[in-house]
């Protein structure tokens, strides 16, 4: 490998791995095809080929979403770089490690990096750099290819030093470009800081966190790269075991950016599902679902309508539960929403009670709505239809759970996870949770968790204030009918009132809590308004 005689004494300079370490792990095999660095397969290419690909996508796409692209591919090369690093040299000094980032992108001709001020403090996750690029191959292509440039250009650069940085501390770290060689500036200068002392609301950072992360959860925040002893790895993740039967269309869903309708019966998973999708979609932000009545809903139905559906706009999701009580008003503007051409589509996430074929038959959904959100609809089904997951389900769900009484998080037994298998539980996940809480509370074993506790935190569920039967039901009305204070008719205006007003007269929410469809209800209520008993 040739050098100028007047470099050489810059190439041990630094931390380890130095220049010099790089290039003598650097092998050319022209007989091969190959070129490899301490094994890893490289390529050399001509420095057009990313101003190339940089000129395809802005001319196929948008500039906006050419720079997304872009810093996504060097966010992911970063990665691989500082896992490289580390495999390649695994006694290394994370300092050392953490700062080989600059020196590896200068091996590969990438570009010449001056170190301004670089703190760093793994313990306490701080970080605050400033370095000067010069020569960087993007700037210099771009300013030979279409002249001065209005704004920073080295976008794959800034990418790969926010994803060769960000695995060293358990906080993502984003590097703006502030100034670059391409607006015939002296050199391109970063600054790089984590995402808090950002400012999440930040537009560049709700850019990366929403767009330029790739689509699948990339946990920068429990990534640290470190040699201090891992976090454990054995604990599994509540939501992936409650998604398992419809992971796959979830992914498909992902995968489309398609909206989501989840049903199935209340307690099944459907909350985790919708916060699952959020996470594998944003990774970062709050998550929240707001009911298809209230005024958060309409508020935020509008916001996302006036952001243009950005994708790194805060309001870009949005889940509503119960959406077949959506009013007409609201189901014509998340249409809207939905098939807006142009730009990029929100993430909406619908929750129902119905089965998808129900929606617009019974509940009234406009047609087009329905057939909007059920491209690929998802039935999450009850835990009674999940007797063989439900041993890592109650495992997960303890594991999760905060301790109790200052004690150890209790585990289970075996005989104990045979008792909960066999469990009847329509109310599916907030059932099972509040059983395997109350268990703990009641274990004569502070650590352990036995069928004879699951059988002391049944015997304590309350009992049902409901009538078990037609025949509880007939003896208690049956003595107004024969009094002569109740008719039939007024009855089922009794009935059709206190329906109405439970559901905030929404007739087809009442309709179902009747067991009637809403023009079967919508009728009698016309015929008993008519009749004056409504």
């Amino acid at each position: 490998m040739k050098t100028h005689p007047d470099e050489s004494g810059l190439l041990t300079r630094g931390g380890r791995p130095t220049l010099r370490d790089l290039l003598d792990r650097l092998e050319f095999s022209p007989t091969r095809g190959s070129i490899t660095l301490n094994g890893a397969r490289m390529l050399m290419s001509r420095a057009t080929f990313g101003s190339d690909l940089r000129d395809q996508l802005v001319r196929r796409y948008s500039e906006h979403e050419a720079m997304v692209l872009m810093l996504r591919l060097g966010y992911m090369s970063g990665r691989e770089d500082a896992e490289f690093i580390l495999q390649s040299w695994p006694e290394l000094d994370p300092g050392d490690a953490f700062t080989a980032g600059t020196r590896l992108h200068m091996v590969t001709g990438t570009v010449r990096v001056e170190t301004i001020s670089n703190d760093f403090d793994f313990d306490t996750d701080k970080f605050s750099g400033d370095f000067l690029w010069h020569d960087s191959v993007e700037a210099s292509e771009y300013h030979r290819r279409h002249g001065r440039a209005l704004k920073p250009v080295c976008w794959l650069q800034t990418g790969y030093a926010a994803g060769y940085a960000s695995p060293f501390f358990r906080k993502l770290v984003l590097f703006k470009e502030t100034s670059c060689s391409a607006m015939s500036h002296k050199a391109c200068r970063v600054v790089g800081k984590t995402v808090d002392q950002w400012g999440r609301d930040d537009p560049f950072v709700q850019l990366f966190l929403n767009e330029v992360l790739p689509t699948g959860g990339d946990q920068v925040a429990n990534a640290r790269i470190t040699r201090r002893a891992a976090r454990a790895t054995d604990v599994v993740d509540l939501d992936d075991l409650i998604i398992e039967p419809v992971q796959e269309r979830l992914e498909l869903v992902l995968r489309g950016r398609l909206p989501a309708l989840l049903s199935g019966p209340a307690g099944a998973g459907r909350r985790a599902a919708a916060r699952w999708l959020h996470k594998r979609r944003f990774r970062h932000g709050n998550f929240s679902i707001t009911h298809a009545g209230s005024v958060e809903t309409e508020e935020r139905l509008a916001a996302m309508r006036k952001s243009g559906g950005q994708t790194y706009a805060p309001e870009s999701f949005l889940a509503i539960s119960s959406i077949e009580n959506l009013s007409t008003d609201r189901q014509w503007a998340l249409l809207d929403l939905i098939t807006r051409e142009g730009g990029q589509q929100p993430t909406i996430v619908a929750i129902s009670d119905m089965a998808a074929d129900r929606l617009v038959s019974e509940a009234g959904l406009l047609p087009e709505l329905a057939y909007a959100l059920q491209v690929m609809p998802i039935t999450l089904p009850p835990l009674n239809d999940r007797r063989a997951d439900l041993e890592k389900i109650s495992r997960a769900i303890l594991a999760s759970a905060p301790a109790l009484r200052d004690a150890p998080r209790a585990e289970l037994t075996d005989a104990a996870c045979a008792r909960i298998a066999k469990l009847d539980l329509p109310g599916n996940l907030p059932q099972l949770r509040a059983l395997l809480q109350r268990s703990a509370l009641l274990a004569a074993d502070p650590k352990t968790i036995d069928a004879p506790d699951i059988e002391a935190a049944l015997a304590l569920d309350p009992p049902r204030a409901r009538l078990s039967t037609h025949s509880d039901l007939w003896e208690a009305i049956a003595p107004s009918f024969e009094d002569g204070s109740l008719t039939l008719d007024q009855l089922n205006a009794a009935l059709m009132k206190h329906a109405m007003a439970q559901t905030d007269n929404n007739v087809a929410a009442a309709a179902r809590l009747l067991g009637l469809t809403r023009p079967q209800l919508a009728y009698r209520l016309a015929q008993a308004e008519g009749s004056g008993d409504a």
